[in-house]
C-alpha cells in the first residue's frame, strides 16, 4: 500500500495580522497535485485541519473543496481523518456521514457502546488498495484524547497509552485481523524537537502529555503522527514520524521543512518513508538571519529589499521580521521603519527589540525609601537606563532630560 501522511493544516490561521487563505490555498493545490502524480491508497491527516474551534466558513470550505477535488482526482482514494488539540473534534466529526460514502473517514469523538464501555471498533477503518479494493491495512484512528475519553485517575500520557491498547487489542478481533496496521494520532511523544521559543505548539508546561512511543503496544506497521509542527522521526524510529506542519506558524519555524510523508507498506508489513517537500507561497524572511542589528544596519537592509511592481498584489511576498538592538529609546523608530518599508515588496509582522547584555560595573539597585527620597532626578533617570540598556547614559540624552527637568521647576 502506499500511504501520504500529512497533518497540522491549520486553516484559518493568521500571521501577525495577515490573512493566509491564498497560502492554504495553494498548499492544498500542490497537495491534490501530489496525490494526482503519486496516486496512493490513502491520506491520512493527523489532527489540526483547523487554527481554532470555531473555523471561518471561509476555511470550512477550503476543506470541504480540498476533499471534494481529491477524491474527485484520484479514484478510489480514501481519507482518514482525525481531530487534534485545535479542533471541534464535534463539529469535524459532524458531516462524517455524508463524507464516509465518498471515503473519507473522520474521527474526533471518542464514543461509547450502551455499556459505558468505549466502542474501539469504530477507531478501526480498513484501507483498501486501489488497484483490487481488497483491504490492505486497518488504520487505527486516534484523535486528539481528552480527560472524558480514558479511564478517570490516569494522567494524559498514560490515558494516549491506555487507549491504544484497548484499540490494538480490538484489532485482533477485527474482520480483517492479520493485514498490517497504520495508526494516526495527535499526541506529543517524548522526545520530539519542539518550538521551545515562541511555543506554537501549546503544549501543556510540565511534559504529563508527554506520550513514550515505546509504551504503545507494538505490532503497528507505521504511525502517523500530528502536533508537532517540525517534520521528523521520533525516537529515531522510521515507523513512527511527524509530518509536520504544513505552513510555518511562528518565526521559530522559518527553517523548518514543509510537507508530506510517502509511506510504502508491503504484505508483511515493511515500511519504507520518504518525505517530500512542498513550496511555499510565502516564506518567512528574518533581518537578519542570525542575531540583531543596529537600526542603522536595518535601514542599510531595507534598501536592499526588493521594491514593488506595478500590479503586483504581493500573494508571493516574504513576511519580515526585524530583530533591532536597542542602545538607547527610540520611541519613532517603528514608524520610520514601516516608512522605509512603504514600497518594499514584503509583508510587515514585526519588531523585535533588545537590550545589550549586563555589564558587571552597573550601579547598584536602590532598596529603600530613603534611598529614593535622597536620589536627584538626574541620578534616577541614568540609574533606569543603566538598568534597561546596560551601558550608561548618552550625553546628548542627559543634556535633554536635565533640560526637561530645569522647564518643569520653572513652572512650580
Amino acid at each position: 500500500m502506499k500511504i501520504i501522511h500529512t497533518a497540522d493544516w491549520h486553516l484559518g490561521n493568521t500571521f501577525h495580522g495577515h490573512d493566509r487563505h491564498d497560502e492554504q490555498a495553494y498548499f492544498l493545490d500542490h497537495l491534490v497535485d501530489l496525490l494526482k502524480d503519486e496516486q496512493p491508497d490513502a491520506l491520512l491527516i493527523a489532527g489540526d485541519v483547523f487554527d481554532t474551534s470555531n473555523p471561518s466558513a471561509a476555511a470550512e470550505k477550503l476543506f470541504f473543496d480540498f476533499l471534494s477535488h481529491a477524491t474527485a482526482e484520484v479514484d478510489g482514494l480514501q481519507i482518514v481523518v482525525v481531530a487534534g488539540n485545535h479542533d471541534s473534534a464535534a463539529r469535524l466529526e459532524a458531516p462524517s456521514a455524508m463524507l464516509s460514502t465518498h471515503r473519507v473517514f473522520v474521527r474526533g469523538t471518542v464514543q461509547r457502546l450502551p455499556s459505558g464501555e468505549v466502542n474501539y471498533t469504530r477507531h478501526l477503518i480498513p484501507l483498501r488498495q486501489r488497484s483490487n479494493d481488497r483491504v490492505g491495512a486497518l488504520c487505527l484512528a486516534v484523535p486528539f484524547l481528552r480527560a472524558c475519553d480514558y479511564p478517570a485517575g490516569l494522567a494524559p500520557a498514560e490515558g494516549v497509552t491506555h487507549f491504544f491498547r484497548h484499540l490494538r487489542e480490538a484489532a485482533t478481533e477485527h474482520r480483517y485481523a492479520g493485514v498490517p496496521l497504520v495508526a494516526v494520532a495527535h499526541f506529543y511523544a517524548a522526545g520530539a524537537d519542539i518550538c521551545t521559543d515562541e511555543h506554537s505548539e501549546r503544549l501543556v508546561v510540565g511534559g504529563q502529555e508527554c506520550v513514550d512511543v515505546a509504551r504503545l503496544p507494538r505490532g503497528v506497521a507505521y504511525t502517523a503522527l500530528g502536533h508537532i509542527h517540525k517534520a521528523q522521526r521520533v525516537a529515531g524510529r522510521d515507523d513512527v514520524r511527524y509530518a509536520g506542519s504544513v505552513l510555518p506558524l511562528s518565526f521559530s519555524e522559518r527553517t523548518y521543512r514543509h510537507g508530506v510523508v510517502r509511506v510504502e507498506i508491503d504484505d508483511m508489513g515493511h515500511v519504507t518513508t520518504e518525505s517530500i517537500g512542498l513550496p511555499l507561497l510565502r516564506p518567512l524572511l528574518s533581518l537578519p538571519a542570525n542575531g540583531v542589528s543596529s537600526a542603522d544596519e536595518m535601514f542599510r537592509a531595507i534598501a536592499r529589499l526588493p521594491k514593488q511592481q506595478e500590479g503586483d498584489l504581493g500573494a508571493g511576498w516574504p513576511y519580515l521580521e526585524m530583530k533591532i538592538l536597542e542602545t538607547q529609546p527610540e520611541p519613532t523608530l517603528v514608524s520610520r521603519l514601516l516608512d522605509a518599508l512603504a514600497d518594499r515588496a514584503v509583508h510587515f509582522c514585526r519588531v523585535v527589540r533588545s537590550v545589550p547584555a549586563a555589564r558587571d560595573n552597573e550601579p547598584s539597585a536602590i532598596t529603600t525609601t530613603d534611598e529614593l527620597a535622597a536620589i536627584q532626578p538626574a541620578e534616577l533617570a541614568r540609574r533606569i537606563f543603566a538598568e534597561r540598556y546596560h551601558s550608561p547614559m548618552p550625553h546628548e540624552l542627559e543634556t535633554l532630560f536635565l533640560e526637561a527637568e530645569a522647564a518643569c521647576k520653572a513652572t512650580e
